[in-house]
C-alpha cells in the first residue's frame, strides 16, 4: 500500500506540474473546464469505464469491482452506482489546472442503509478539490454527519435532515479558492440547503513524498490519492460511501450557479436534473449470518467461512485464557493475577454455569433473586449472558479472571448503546440513549453502588462483526450510568471502540487490564484508573484512547468531584505496529456532546498522573473533536509522565498546585474511599 500510495501521490505531481514535453505522462488527462456534465450511459451504455473517460473523468483499474451502470425509468437512461462494500477503496477523479477559483459539484443521489446495522447509512460522498498540497474535503459518513477537514455538522438533529440516504436528495458542493491555496473553503448543500461549511488542509503527508519524474501508464490506480490538481469522487478512506446511486454528476468550473436552479442549469444544458429516477436496484443484502455463536469460540460454519480450518483469534482453551496472551490481541495484561485474594464480604448468592450445590446456572437469575446491597460469587465458567442491573448495590466476585468470563456478541448497530453487553444503570428515572438526560439529583438513593472483582468483561461482537463482513466495531464491555460509587478490582475488560462506557458516577478501577481501538474509555464518570494496563489494539485511523464527556458525577452533593477520567501509575501501551505508524495514538480528545447523564455543564476531563508511555504516542496526543469541541478547551493534563513516549511538545502538565488541590489522593479524586463494603 505503501508503494501504491507513493505512487499515487507522484502521479498527481507530475499531472500538477505539467512537466517540460510531458514526455512521460502518456494518460493524457487534460484538466476540466467549463461545464462538465455526465449522464450515465449517455457515452457507453455497456462499458462504465469508456462510458466516464468520455465525459473527462479518470477510473481506477478496480472499476470493475465498484462501478456499474444500471437501469432507470427516464428514456432508457442509466443511473451510475457506486459500490465498496468489499471494504476496498476507489474513486473517479476529474483533472483540472490549479487555477480555478470555484469548482461546484452537483448530482442527483440516492443511498441505502446498511441492512446489518439498524439505522446507520451507507454515506453518501466522498468528494475533494486538491490544489497542489491543499485541499478541501467533504464527506458524508455512516455516522450521519457531514465532515469536512476541521468540523462536522450531525443531521440527526431537530430541524436537520435526519436518516434521508435512501431516498433521492439534491447535492451541490461548492469548493472556492483564491489567490491563496490555503485560504480554500468548502461548502455541503443538500436540497438547497446549507448543511456544512469548512476550511482546507495542507497534505503536508504528500507533500514529503512527490516525485516529478514518472511514467503514468504504470500507474496502478487502486489508491487514487496524491499532490496535484483534480477533484476527486468515492470512497477513498475505506470508511465512508460504501453504496450509493447517482443520476449524474455536473461539475461546473469557475462559473458561479449558486443563483441558477436545477431547472435553469438543465435547460442551459438541455437535460433533465430534476426528475428523481425510479430504479429497480434494491439495497445491499444482509450478510448477517441467521444466528450469532453458540460459544465463546467460533466456528467456520458460523461466520459462512468457507477457509479450513477456520482459527478464532478469540480462542479459549478449557475454558480459560492466559494472562500473557489476551485472546484478541495477544497482549500481555501484566497488573491482573489468576490468583486473587478474595474480599472479606458475605455472599448472598452463588452462581456456578454448572449448577453444582444448587448454584444459580447464570448472573441475571441470581442477581433477580437477592435483595439490594448483596454480594454474589461467580464460579469459574463462560457465561454468556447480557445484563443490564437497575438494581441497587450488586456486587460480582469471581475467583479467577481468566476463567470466570462474561461474554456476548454485542455490536449490532450504529449506536453505542445498541452494542452493550453489561449494563448497570442506576439513574433514578433512567437514562438509555445517548444524549438522554435526566435531572440532575440532590443525592444518590441507598446502596447506589456497583462492585466487581476477578471477572472479565468480554464483547466480542466487534470480532464476530469482522469474520462475516460487517464494519461495527462499538463493543461494550460495560457501561456505567448513575452509579454513585463504584469497586472495579483485577478485571478485565476486552472489546475494541467504546469498551468502557461510563455516562456518569464515580468508579475506581484497580488492577485492571482495558483494551480496545477508538474511544475505549468514553463518558462523562470520574473515574481513577489505577496501576493498571491501558492497551491499544490496531487501527488504520490511529488509536483513540479517551472520549471524555462533560465531567458529571450524576447528583449534585458530589460535584465537586467531576474531576473526569484520571490515569494513575498505569501502563499506557498498543500493538507494536504503532511504533512505525504514520498514525499512532491520541490519549484523548475534545468533549464529546452527548455522553454525560445529567448535564454538559462541564467540559470534558482526562489525566495522566505519573504513568509509563510506551513509544507510539502522535505527536499532538490530544486530538480535537471538531472545531467546536477542541482539546484546547478540555482539562488535558500530565503530571510526572515516564517512557518512551514523553515528549514536551504538546503535552500540557498539570502544576502542583493542581494536583495538591483535586488529585493527591484517591479520596481528593473520587470524594470516598474505596472498599468491597
Amino acid at each position: 500500500m505503501k508503494k501504491t500510495f507513493m505512487k499515487a501521490c507522484a502521479a498527481f505531481l507530475a499531472l500538477a506540474c505539467v512537466l517540460p514535453a510531458a514526455a512521460k505522462v502518456k494518460h493524457g488527462l487534460k484538466p476540466a473546464k467549463g461545464w462538465v456534465l455526465y449522464l450515465p450511459g449517455k457515452n457507453n451504455s455497456k462499458n462504465v469505464l469508456k462510458d466516464l473517460n468520455k465525459a473527462g473523468w479518470e477510473v481506477s483499474n478496480s472499476y470493475e469491482e465498484h462501478l456499474s451502470l444500471i437501469d432507470s425509468n427516464i428514456n432508457g437512461k442509466k443511473c451510475l452506482k457506486f459500490q465498496t462494500l468489499d471494504g476496498k477503496e476507489d474513486a473517479i477523479v476529474l483533472p483540472l489546472s490549479g487555477k480555478e477559483k470555484r469548482v461546484s459539484l452537483i448530482f442527483k443521489a440516492k443511498g441505502s442503509f446498511d441492512p446489518d446495522a439498524g439505522t446507520t447509512p451507507y454515506g453518501i460522498f466522498y468528494a475533494y478539490v486538491q490544489n497542489g498540497a491543499w485541499q478541501t474535503l467533504l464527506r458524508h459518513n455512516s455516522s450521519n454527519q457531514v465532515k469536512g477537514v476541521f468540523d462536522m455538522s450531525r443531521l440527526r438533529v431537530p430541524g436537520g435532515l435526519g436518516d434521508f440516504v435512501d431516498q433521492w436528495h439534491d447535492y451541490r458542493l461548492v469548493f472556492e479558492n483564491t489567490d491563496k491555496p490555503s485560504e480554500m473553503t468548502a461548502k455541503c448543500y443538500i436540497d438547497g440547503k446549507l448543511i456544512h461549511s469548512d476550511k482546507c488542509k495542507e497534505r503536508k503527508d504528500w507533500a514529503e513524498k512527490m516525485i516529478p519524474d514518472v511514467d503514468t501508464t504504470k500507474l496502478d490506480w487502486d489508491q487514487m490519492i496524491g499532490c496535484g490538481n483534480y477533484l476527486e469522487f468515492g470512497d477513498n478512506d475505506g470508511l465512508t460511501n460504501g453504496f450509493g446511486r447517482y443520476a449524474y454528476f455536473l461539475a461546473v468550473i469557475d462559473d458561479d450557479v449558486s443563483g441558477m436552479s436545477l431547472e435553469e442549469m438543465g435547460a442551459k444544458l438541455k437535460a433533465d436534473l430534476v426528475t428523481n429516477p425510479d430504479i429497480k436496484d434494491p439495497p445491499p443484502p444482509s450478510k448477517r449470518p441467521a444466528k450469532k455463536p453458540a460459544y465463546i469460540n467460533i466456528t467456520k460454519e458460523e461466520v459462512n467461512s468457507k477457509a479450513d480450518p477456520f482459527y478464532d483469534y478469540s480462542a479459549i482453551t478449557g475454558g480459560k485464557f492466559k494472562l500473557t496472551r489476551m485472546p484478541f490481541s495477544r497482549a500481555k495484561s501484566e497488573v491482573v493475577t489468576d490468583k486473587p485474594e478474595l474480599p472479606d464480604v458475605k455472599f448472598a448468592a452463588t452462581v456456578d454455569s454448572t449448577g453444582a450445590n444448587g448454584a444459580y446456572k447464570t448472573i441475571g437469575e441470581a442477581i433477580a433473586a437477592v435483595p439490594e446491597g448483596s454480594y454474589i460469587k461467580v464460579m469459574p465458567g463462560l457465561y454468556y449472558e447480557k445484563l443490564k442491573i437497575t438494581k441497587n448495590g450488586i456486587g460480582l466476585i469471581g475467583t479467577d479472571p481468566t476463567s470466570t468470563i462474561i461474554y456476548g456478541f454485542e455490536a449490532d448497530t450504529g449506536g453505542i448503546d445498541g452494542n452493550l453487553l453489561v449494563e448497570v444503570n442506576l439513574l433514578p428515572k433512567g437514562a438509555d440513549a445517548v444524549g438522554e438526560k435526566v435531572s440532575i439529583p440532590e443525592s444518590p438513593a441507598a446502596n447506589c453502588w456497583f462492585n466487581a472483582a476477578n471477572i472479565t468483561f468480554y464483547n466480542k461482537g466487534a470480532e464476530w462483526n469482522k469474520m462475516w463482513g460487517s464494519s461495527e466495531k462499538r463493543s461494550i464491555a460495560l457501561a456505567l450510568k448513575g452509579v454513585d460509587k463504584c469497586y472495579l478490582k483485577n478485571c478485565i475488560f476486552l472489546g475494541q471502540q467504546d469498551t468502557l462506557y461510563w455516562r456518569s458516577g464515580r468508579i475506581y478501577a484497580e488492577n485492571c487490564y482495558i483494551e480496545g481501538d477508538v474511544d475505549y474509555v468514553c463518558g462523562g464518570a470520574t473515574a481513577l484508573f489505577d496501576n493498571c494496563k491501558i492497551y491499544t489494539i490496531d487501527n488504520l485511523s490511529g488509536g483513540k484512547i479517551v472520549a471524555a464527556a462533560a465531567a458529571d458525577t450524576g447528583y449534585k452533593s458530589t460535584a465537586k468531584f467531576a474531576n473526569g477520567y484520571v490515569f494513575r501509575n498505569c501502563k499506557i501501551s498498543g500493538t507494536k505496529g504503532y511504533v512505525e505508524a504514520a498514525k499512532k495514538i491520541s490519549i484523548g480528545r475534545g468533549t464529546w456532546v452527548g455522553g454525560s447523564a445529567t448535564s454538559e455543564s462541564q467540559t470534558g476531563k482526562t489525566v495522566y498522573i505519573e504513568c509509563t508511555f510506551d513509544n507510539m504516542i502522535n505527536k499532538e496526543p490530544w486530538e480535537n473533536w471538531d472545531s467546536t469541541n477542541t482539546a484546547a478547551k478540555c482539562f488535558f493534563r500530565e503530571y510526572k509522565s515516564k517512557g518512551e513516549g514523553v515528549t514536551k511538545e504538546n503535552r500540557p502538565q498539570m502544576t502542583d498546585a493542581e494536583f495538591k488541590a483535586n488529585y493527591s489522593s484517591t479520596e481528593k479524586i473520587l470524594g470516598f474511599t474505596p472498599k468491597f463494603q
